[in-house]
């Protein structure tokens, strides 16, 4: 196995590095707010951090920001793959997704969402892939809404991430 020479000199193997993604992505969709009606979603900005948790699941510290207004929000979640092996790796890698954020729309908590997805991941090189998902997101709290969205993106990974 190759591996780096790392503090210390003691050798490091590649699969002794923890499985670890960072994700950046982009999103709209549409909504139904009580108040609003059907509505455009603004378009989100997003980073996610991924931790491995064995081969088939992840859990994700994420960051977003809606683009046109100040709308922050944090949350925490998880991605499960429902497979994995040479004839995923070659094609895709579906999973499935679901978070929760605290998201400031007048201040960071006074709004939360619960998001359910779907998602395909793609392998562009060995450490770089893309995704694109599909969610649905309900929001609580100053005002209540569901909204379906899209989102796509990049991920930097090691290649303990989702390995097979």
């Amino acid at each position: 196995m190759v591996g780096a020479v790392g503090a210390g000199g003691v050798r490091v193997a590649a699969a002794d590095v923890p499985g670890l993604s960072l994700q950046a992505g982009i999103g709209t969709g549409v909504g139904y707010a009580s108040l609003a009606g059907l509505y455009v979603d603004d378009t989100i900005g997003g980073l996610r951090l991924g931790v491995g948790v064995g081969l088939y699941a992840t859990v994700d510290l994420a960051l977003a920001e809606d683009v046109d207004r100040l709308e922050p929000s944090i949350g925490i979640g998880s991605r499960v793959r429902l497979g994995h092996g040479a004839c995923w790796r070659r094609r895709w890698t579906p999973y499935v997704r679901g978070q929760v954020s605290l998201v400031g729309a007048s201040d960071i908590g006074s709004n939360y969402d619960l998001l359910v997805g779907v998602g395909h991941w793609g392998r562009i090189v060995s450490r770089v892939a893309w995704f694109v998902e599909v969610d649905a997101v309900v929001r609580v709290g100053e005002y209540d809404s569901v909204a379906a969205r899209v989102e796509v993106g990049v991920a930097l990974k090691t290649l303990a991430f989702w390995r097979d």
